[in-house]
């Protein structure tokens, strides 16, 4: 099994912290079995069967291993307009405070399946700014709002990626783990974090004017986030380069990729935990 490094004082560096992923009251023991069922596609008698594969993951300090990777979801997070930021830049960020944040990975040198930190508005740097003018423009009628938040208040941008199959279990270690790193260090006195959603939104499969209302979060868990966030809005794309689809079906609808954006107060921390534990009943 490897090992994350606990965040421990320097005559404590040597002892490292089995931070594995199963939900336990130890926050330095959790370990999580990952089940993938997956449909035998033999012809014999056992089709349909189900094969079950045990996988464990780990958590991990972020570390330039994880750079393309990391690249990679950072980019899904902005999706189409992903070429207006320098994301190479913004995973340097998240490389230099690798005491802050923790990807999810089945050992020290495998890719990272998921990853979550905070990187602080305050910082002198050109990619933070990006995002913060980025999301202003989207913000529509909230964009003044938003605005003065930012200015007079400090603020984390938070992220939380993971691949698709990766189960929502184990954004509450991380979470959990994310606010315990961010009390230790200095500079990270967040009043509140800024988190963008992946979405999907349904929209006619022609160019009517029917309306559809549907909306669906990409990473379910954020639906209950949702409930407790000071200020939403959505946005679309700059740049959509995707049809949405089922525009070339018969279907009355597609889904087109947007994202919706949430600030939240970092007093609802602990309630957001409180409410995923119970959701994903851990």
């Amino acid at each position: 099994m490897g090992e994350k490094r606990a965040h421990a004082s320097e005559s404590e560096s040597d002892s490292e912290s089995d931070k594995q992923l199963t939900h336990t009251d130890n926050e330095s023991n959790r370990q999580l079995t990952h089940t993938d069922s997956e449909e035998d596609g033999s012809d014999n008698d056992s089709m349909g069967s189900n094969e079950i594969v045990n996988v464990d993951f780990e958590f991990f300090d972020p570390q330039p291993i994880d750079f393309h990777a990391m690249k990679r979801m950072f980019e899904g997070s902005f999706g189409d307009d992903s070429d207006q930021f320098n994301t190479s830049a913004l995973v340097d960020l998240i490389l230099s405070q690798p005491s802050i944040g923790s990807t999810v990975k089945m050992d020290d040198d495998s890719d990272p399946y998921a990853f979550m930190t905070a990187l602080s508005t305050r910082r002198d740097s050109e990619p933070i700014k990006q995002v913060c003018e980025y999301l202003v423009k989207k913000a529509g009628p909230k964009a003044q709002t938003l605005s003065e938040l930012l200015d007079k208040h400090h603020v984390g941008l938070l992220f939380s990626e993971r691949v698709i199959n990766m189960p929502p279990q184990v954004v509450v270690p991380m979470l959990r783990m994310l606010m315990t790193e961010l009390e230790k260090e200095d500079g990270f006195d967040f009043e509140y974090f800024v988190l963008v959603c992946s979405m999907y939104s349904e929209v006619p499969a022609d160019d009517s004017a029917k309306a559809c209302e549907m909306d669906v979060f990409v990473h379910a868990e954020e639906e209950f986030i949702e409930e407790f966030a000071h200020i939403t809005f959505d946005f679309k794309f700059t740049r959509l380069k995707r049809v949405a689809e089922a525009r070339n079906t018969f279907a009355d609808a597609g889904l087109a990729p947007s994202r919706r954006c949430l600030v939240i107060h970092r007093s609802k921390i602990d309630a957001i935990l409180a409410r995923l534990e119970d959701v994903l009943e851990l």
